[in-house]
């Protein structure tokens, strides 16, 4: 059986094309919730009741949604007057010498990332 706790390696991506986005996607999606929510998780203060900290995980959970959206293009935004705009997220593999080897554009538009990030978020899936 799959472990869909942990993303591929990269030398075990796929090579349909968006199959290998997909998988770039999810390697993003594992350090963001590994990096971005666990690391606050596990460094609140002692004495935080399970009441508390289900509500920052909830907090923690919006603003990163929100990060999504935004990479994704849901709201307009705006940057002065008759200007806007979009930000692209990419994922770049390197090997141990710092060598690019692959550049990956998830977004916009590319792996739907907010609705990615719920099953990174609550389901712990990262395959």
């Amino acid at each position: 059986m799959e472990d869909l706790t942990r993303p591929r390696p990269f030398s075990e991506w796929r090579t349909d094309k968006f199959d290998r986005d997909e998988d770039a996607a999810y390697t993003f999606g594992s350090h963001l919730i590994r990096y971005c929510r666990d690391e606050v998780m596990q460094n609140l203060p002692d004495g935080t009741t399970a009441a508390e900290k289900e509500k920052i995980k909830e907090a923690i959970h919006q603003s990163l949604h929100n990060v999504m959206d935004m990479l994704e293009g849901f709201w307009r935004l705006d940057s002065g007057e008759g200007h806007s705009v979009d930000y692209a997220l990419q994922v770049v593999v390197k090997d141990n010498l710092q060598n690019e080897i692959e550049r990956t554009e998830i977004s916009p538009c590319k792996q739907d990332l907010p609705i990615g990030f719920w099953k990174w978020a609550e389901y712990g899936e990262f395959r």
